[in-house]
């Protein structure tokens, strides 16, 4: 699809599921300008505020029960025929647009503290997003000692924590995270690996 269409489509997704986020972009080959899109990443944090119970009536079925406000959208589009739904998870979600033939996918980031590595990660390209959760002696950007797992990075065998020890350091922006690594800012559209081999 072409990054006009496939924009235009990501934005009426984005605005769609706003109310039930915390926080929600555009990621992927998107955000790094590609002409051509084969599908669409979306980041979000959404709002875990459960919703209320529905009520039970006497001689209807049950009612389905929703977790989240995200769930109940996606249910919703799916039974209206909207979208095809493929994968339903609790760390992700992924769907064909039937309207306009695009498959897209959302990446939930929990906790908050994890967005600055999943963004990067998810914001691509793959190779660049291997490159910056590879150590150095493998020939990536990430410091030896430290690994990445579900968006947070560990020192050794335990999660880098803050000076009382209490939380996870974590890396709100992807400028954060790029910091950490030693490499300033790098524009989406910009990022190439530089293995050392």
């Amino acid at each position: 699809m072409k990054y006009a269409d496939a924009l235009k489509a990501a934005e009426s997704l984005v605005e769609h599921f706003r109310p039930a986020c915390e926080r929600i972009e555009i990621k992927g080959s998107l955000s790094r300008l590609k002409q051509d899109v084969k599908d669409i990443d979306i980041l979000l944090v959404p709002d875990l505020t459960p919703l209320p119970r529905p009520r039970l009536e006497f001689g209807k079925p049950m009612p389905i029960v929703h977790k989240t406000m995200l769930d109940k959208m996606i249910a919703e589009m799916r039974d209206e025929g909207l979208i095809i739904l493929e994968k339903n998870g609790p760390r992700g979600k992924r769907f064909y647009v039937t309207a306009v033939s695009i498959s897209a996918e959302l990446y939930l980031v929990l906790p908050p503290a994890t967005w600055g590595v999943r963004s990067l990660v998810v914001t691509g390209p793959a190779d660049f997003s291997h490159w910056v959760v590879t150590r150095r002696k493998m020939g990536g950007a990430l410091p030896n000692g430290y690994r990445v797992q579900d968006g947070a990075v560990w020192e050794g065998e335990r999660q880098v924590m803050d000076l009382e020890g209490e939380t996870i350091v974590g890396f709100d922006e992807e400028k954060d995270f790029l910091n950490f690594l030693g490499l300033g800012w790098i524009e989406p559209k910009d990022r190439v690996a530089k293995w050392k081999r």
